[in-house]
């Protein structure tokens, strides 16, 4: 006896209906896809085309501002000749590899201290995340001082072209400085 798998039962269309955009919309697979499209589209723009652009001009001999031959492998028959090619490739794992030991244990070092019960461990912990810390508050400091009303350098660049100098929307709480 031979065991067939399940079907599944699906609603039989119904007859003269239209499919309206919102009927389309609401299949979960259109959604899925109209969701997951700009990711894709981004990737393949910014990461699948780079890549294959380099793998094809790494088959080329090309100089700057000048159209390729193409060699095919030749280039890199050439590089595995090349003994310069052979040390940098040797430096490059070598220094790969005592980096990744050394951040390694030094994280996990770090984590061991932090977690102990010490006096100041606060203190210390704080001083381990301000390198995170830093450079977020500067950027938002500069971004205030970049778009403000008065002294702005966005302003100052808009006013010859008599464009509307950018104003604080009502709904910005006021700066400490403005009281």
């Amino acid at each position: 006896m031979a065991v067939r798998p399940a079907t599944l039962a699906r609603p039989a269309p119904l007859a003269g209906r239209r499919s309206t955009l919102r009927g389309v919309l609401e299949r979960e697979g259109v959604f899925s896809w109209l969701m997951l499209g700009p990711g894709v589209l981004f990737l393949l723009a910014f990461v699948a085309y780079p890549f294959f652009y380099g793998i094809f001009l790494s088959l080329e001999d090309r100089r700057v501002a000048s159209p390729g031959i193409f060699v095919g492998l030749a280039n890199f028959a050439t590089l595995a000749h090349d003994a310069v090619f052979w040390q940098v490739t040797r430096n490059t794992f070598v220094y790969v590899a005592i980096t990744t030991v050394l951040k390694l244990t030094g994280g996990l070092g770090m984590a061991l201290v932090m977690n102990q019960a010490f006096r100041g461990r606060n203190l210390a912990r704080a001083f381990l995340l301000l390198p995170f810390i830093v450079p977020t508050a500067l950027s938002t400091i500069a971004w205030m001082w970049i778009l403000d009303p008065t002294f702005s350098v966005v302003n100052w660049l808009l006013a010859p072209a008599s464009a509307p100098a950018a104003t604080r929307s009502s709904a910005t709480p006021p700066w400490p400085w403005d009281r």
